[in-house]
């Protein structure tokens, strides 16, 4: 049986084609050398354009920039590559590229949705939109910007999980961190509170916070104290808000509902929560 096995194996590496093997393999490490010095040339050149940028927003701009530009190379560079391994073994793809062309081969591939995903995110790339470490919400995924393509979103939420959007399903995006941010503040006092007051101290720790050293970078202008905005059952709420830098809103919301409680305990003015009185039947 073992002379048999040897006989076959023989037979057939008489008909393998050793030099055609180790040229494809050298191909494939080329392939992937090449690969790897044009992603990183092109990382260090983006880092050095980033480097000298101070707005953040443009800074977003160069980097989702970057990542379709390498996105596109590789893909280029696959074909390029797919097609002469191919050639190696006799499949000719070069009479088929140029009779379809690469988007009558996509289309082929991918069809109606690829060209709709295709027009989409030009569309979303184009008009800026989205930028890779924005926070957005896109249909029902909320989370930071991890990737953008010609075809696809990904999404990683607050949790770790990550979601996998094709341009082409998109129907609305929130931008959250779109050139500046507004946390809101709905702040609850008790029916007795003197409003007026309350609404002074509210603008008082407002111009307190936009002069601290630690949190003033991220405010960009004076508190807005809107007003009497809602009564509830036990409490009357105060609307304000604070205008900060991108992706800075929740820092100082934290910040300044800090500052909220620790100023309206020593003033005496009282948050109210639900409470239930209990009495005893006599």
């Amino acid at each position: 049986m073992n002379d048999i096995f040897k006989q076959i194996l023989l037979k057939n590496a008489e008909k393998i084609d050793f030099f055609l093997i180790g040229k494809t393999i050298i191909e494939i490490i080329v392939f992937f050398f090449i690969m790897r010095i044009i992603n990183k040339t092109l990382h260090l050149f983006f880092d050095k354009i980033i480097a000298r940028i101070n707005d953040s927003e443009t800074k977003k701009q160069y980097q989702t920039l970057r990542q379709l530009g390498i996105y596109l190379i590789d893909t280029i560079i696959i074909l390029f590559f797919a097609v002469n391994i191919l050639g190696n073994f006799g499949i000719d793809m070069k009479p088929i590229l140029a009779t379809a062309g690469v988007v009558g081969v996509a289309v082929g591939f991918g069809g109606k949705k690829f060209i709709e995903d295709l027009f989409t995110g030009l569309s979303i790339i184009l008009t800026g939109q989205i930028r890779v470490g924005d926070f957005v919400t896109v249909n029902n995924s909320t989370g930071t910007v991890e990737r953008v393509t010609l075809t696809m979103i990904v999404i990683r939420a607050y949790n770790g999980d990550v979601h996998y959007l094709r341009n082409g399903q998109i129907d609305t995006i929130v931008n959250q961190t779109k050139n500046f941010s507004f946390p809101l503040f709905n702040v609850s006092v008790a029916y007795k509170t003197d409003i007026a007051y309350a609404m002074k101290v509210l603008k008082e720790l407002g111009a307190e916070l936009r002069q601290d050293p630690v949190y003033s970078s991220f405010v960009l202008s004076d508190i807005e104290v809107l007003g009497l905005n809602e009564f509830q059952d036990s409490a009357v709420v105060i609307l304000c808000r604070i205008k900060t830098t991108p992706q800075e809103q929740w820092i100082i919301k934290r910040k300044f509902n800090q500052m909220i409680k620790e100023r309206f305990d020593k003033e005496g003015i009282e948050i109210p929560f639900p409470q239930m009185v209990v009495t005893k039947a006599n």
